[in-house]
């Protein structure tokens, strides 16, 4: 049996605890929905709705619900008495079910938690029945310093952070064992959870994972994120009719809704770069498409030498979004035929900082001016962030340690 032996303090918890009256908490399949209500919320009775109808009951007589009428007479009752109540996966039940909830109002305190961003949009839209009756959380992954943090308190910095990306996925946690824990190893004890879970996210809005989607999934995956370049390869593997990227945008638009996508900006234009919000499932397709990873047994000393190539961009992103928490801004990224920029950050029109990332290689003083020079044309503060500390005026040079320690300084402040 395995223990996990860290724990994440995620800022959710915090703002769950303050919001009073009724709440929806919403995020794809194992962000963590049913652990933090279960583990941080005060309630009276539990009630987790089952894909095939049934209804399982914590805090009452009764441990199983088969009724939908009997169920709906019970959460009247116990919330007009004053309880608190939490339906978790809500989605599953009829969609009647939103017109009790409309009468239920003000009475106790009603919780639901939910997987399908298509029914949560019809809850939240000017024709929901009980549009400005909850307030809403949002959980996806663990914020990038959130998990960097609780990391560090179980091994040095260098190696929180670079193990940090792949553990955002809240399930993925319980494949943290002890301080000498491996990359590799967390994608072999996970491998066939990733697929599974791409699937549930599918099942959940009630469609069929369709091999274009995996499609897209896989080709982010292995760095193609251009939309000609994506429909190009779908194309070639019989998923689209032609090459036509317009027949991608749909899905893309999907995908970000359901947070399995993310966009980043690209600077000074109003075009995005996607890549797949999730590290460890970007990193199980990826070894899927070069090594057959769902399908067969792969040595681990091969999957350590794919990984090995993939940490530096995990890495440029990670250190995108956590700056981007530090500056309260937002990441955005450049890239040109001579060269990228790791991470911008801006906020509005205002660029406040600039970074270039050098995490596997031995940094030097040529690399700093390097980046300056490119970087010229950019106001804000120039970061080089590597393991190495290099002092050079006009940049500021952190590594994982002193990142670490404006974190919490930031954390006190705010």
């Amino acid at each position: 049996m395995m223990i996990t032996i860290i724990s994440v303090d995620r800022k959710e918890v915090e703002n769950a605890k303050k919001i009073q009256g009724y709440l929806l908490i919403y995020g794809r399949r194992k962000v963590g929905k049913t652990y933090l209500v279960k583990n941080f919320l005060d309630y009276d009775v539990y009630f987790l709705v089952k894909r095939g109808g049934g209804i399982l009951a914590e805090g009452v007589p009764l441990s199983k619900i088969d009724s939908f009428d009997q169920f709906i007479e019970l959460t009247k009752s116990l919330l007009k008495d004053g309880k608190t109540v939490v339906v978790d996966e809500f989605q599953r039940l009829p969609g009647e079910f939103l017109d009790y909830v409309q009468s239920f109002h003000p009475h106790g305190r009603l919780i639901l938690t939910g997987s399908s961003f298509h029914i949560v949009k019809e809850i939240l839209s000017s024709k929901s029945p009980i549009l400005g009756l909850f307030s809403e959380l949002k959980l996806s992954l663990l914020s990038a310093s959130d998990i960097f943090t609780a990391l560090s308190k179980r091994m040095n910095e260098e190696k929180s952070f670079e193990l940090a990306p792949y553990l955002r996925d809240a399930w993925t946690l319980r494949y943290f064992k002890h301080e000498g824990t491996r990359i590799e190893e967390i994608l072999l004890f996970s491998k066939g959870a990733i697929r599974s879970l791409l699937g549930e996210v599918f099942l959940e809005e009630e469609r069929s994972l369709s091999a274009v989607y995996e499609g897209l999934i896989r080709s982010l995956s292995i760095g193609k994120w251009r939309f000609k370049e994506v429909s190009d390869l779908l194309h070639s593997r019989g998923l689209i009719p032609r090459a036509d990227p317009s027949l991608i945008r749909p899905y893309f638009n999907n995908m970000e809704e359901m947070d399995l996508v993310t966009k980043i900006p690209l600077y000074k234009t109003k075009n995005y770069k996607y890549i797949v919000k999730s590290p460890i499932m970007e990193t199980g397709f990826l070894l899927d498409e070069k090594l057959n990873l769902f399908e067969e047994d792969i040595p681990e000393k091969r999957i350590k030498e794919m990984i090995d190539k993939k940490i530096p961009s995990h890495i440029e992103i990670f250190c995108g979004q956590i700056f981007a928490e530090l500056y309260d801004g937002r990441f955005e990224y450049s890239y040109s035929k001579d060269f990228d920029i790791d991470f911008i950050i801006t906020s509005g029109k205002k660029t406040l900082a600039c970074g270039e990332v050098k995490w596997t290689s031995s940094p030097s003083k040529g690399d700093v001016y390097m980046f300056l020079n490119r970087t010229e044309h950019i106001h804000g503060d120039k970061i080089f962030f590597s393991k190495k500390e290099i002092n050079i005026d006009g940049v500021i040079s952190l590594t994982p340690k002193k990142l670490l320690k404006l974190l919490k300084e930031k954390k006190r402040k705010d």
